[in-house]
């Protein structure tokens, strides 16, 4: 099953090339609350960037087994076999391309032994891809991203939260909602 086209793939990549997504300290602030409540022995991150958030969890958790999926860097472009206890996902949903979209919720959901956190953005990026286009390529509301996961995963809802993200001071297209979302495996 192919979960991304080669072109934008290649896009995804020049933007990793440019030295972006790489600050797993701060993706692990995000990600703190999930893991020390649930304590998952083995986690993936999707959307891993240069793997960042990954060593931040194997420092501050070394008994933790690590994996990452992210198409737009080399060392993590093929999607890990297995499970894993916990799958989390910190601004990647929203670069998935709609056409893909219900497939890859339905890998990520067959990944889930247990739990998963997902922290999707639903505004416009501060960045575009190569070809123009935003790089947040499915821009929605919280509530239509609860039901595609719903749709394709399945799981359950534990838990959302749902902020109010406006950085229109600096860039004026910057304006809607952080939803973040914890799951179980039904």
């Amino acid at each position: 099953m192919t979960l991304i086209d080669k072109k934008y793939q290649k896009q995804l990549q020049q933007l990793h090339n440019d030295g972006r997504f790489n600050n797993g300290r701060k993706a692990y602030r995000i990600v703190k609350n999930f893991i020390e409540t649930y304590h998952p022995t083995s986690v993936l991150d999707f959307g891993c960037g240069k793997g960042g958030l990954i060593s931040v969890i194997q420092e501050l958790h070394p008994g933790t087994k690590t994996a990452g999926y992210d198409p737009g860097t080399p060392k993590f472009d093929q999607m890990p076999n297995g499970t894993f206890d916990a799958v989390v996902s910190t601004d990647a949903l929203e670069h998935i391309e709609p056409s893909s979209l219900a497939a890859t919720l339905q890998v990520i959901g067959s990944k889930i032994e247990r739990y998963g956190f997902f922290r999707i953005a639903c505004y416009p990026a501060k960045k575009t891809l190569p070809d123009g286009r935003n790089a947040h390529l499915i821009v929605e509301l919280p509530e239509w991203w609860r039901t595609q996961l719903l749709n394709n995963m399945n799981v359950n809802i534990i838990s959302e939260e749902i902020s109010v993200l406006d950085k229109s001071a600096k860039w004026n297209w910057v304006v809607g909602h952080i939803y973040d979302i914890t799951v179980k495996k039904a």
